[in-house]
């Protein structure tokens, strides 16, 4: 079983796209329980209980977890798993190299167009994170349309929804470029240029 990987930090304007460590449960703690990102991912825990949780995080193969720090300090976070060994891989068709992702952003973060950038940061490593990478994935909750249109300037395209335990999602879906390029969303090759 590979696992998943990552190798270097990314800069997304100006901020810093690192592995979260257990030392991130105190900003991660914060983060979440912002109401708007409590509103969709439900996760306002202490900090205590984000470090455990991104401490089995860290050492399960199938999920990286992933912080946007600005300063050091994390204001997003990212959760990148196999579809495969997720929830999700019970309810969608998908490949054994499909990668699904999670996204919060907080409020130091949000109304610039950063999501989009970082989805896009996602989708250009997930031939790194994982080797033969043919789709990345995410289902954000059907009333988020904030998170849609980040989805679909970052070339994206909705492929239906799935009801999923928790919550009816849009399940949205893009293909990676080959390692060390960008990807072409359906929207660019349409216009001959990347974003």
């Amino acid at each position: 079983m590979t696992a998943l990987g990552w190798s270097r930090d990314v800069p997304v304007d100006g901020l810093a796209l690192r592995q979260a460590t257990p030392a991130d449960a105190r900003d991660l703690a914060a983060l979440m329980a912002e109401p708007d990102v409590e509103h969709w991912w439900h996760q306002a825990w202490e900090e205590d209980r984000w470090a455990d949780y991104i401490s089995g995080l860290v050492q399960d193969p199938n999920s990286l977890p992933l912080t946007l720090a600005d300063d050091g300090r994390a204001v997003g976070y990212v959760e990148v798993y196999k579809v495969a060994t997720d929830t999700l891989g019970e309810h969608v068709a998908h490949g054994p190299a499909d990668l699904g992702m999670h996204l919060a952003l907080g409020e130091l973060a949000r109304g610039r167009g950063l999501g989009a950038r970082l989805i896009r940061s996602v989708l250009d490593a997930a031939p790194g994170i994982l080797d033969g990478c043919g789709r990345l994935v995410a289902e954000p909750d059907a009333r988020n349309t904030r998170s849609h249109r980040a989805f679909e300037a970052a070339g994206f395209t909705a492929v239906g929804t799935v009801q999923l335990p928790d919550k009816t999602a849009l399940l949205v879906a893009a293909e990676p470029g080959p390692a060390g390029q960008e990807a072409v969303s359906p929207h660019d090759a349409n216009e001959g240029a990347l974003l």
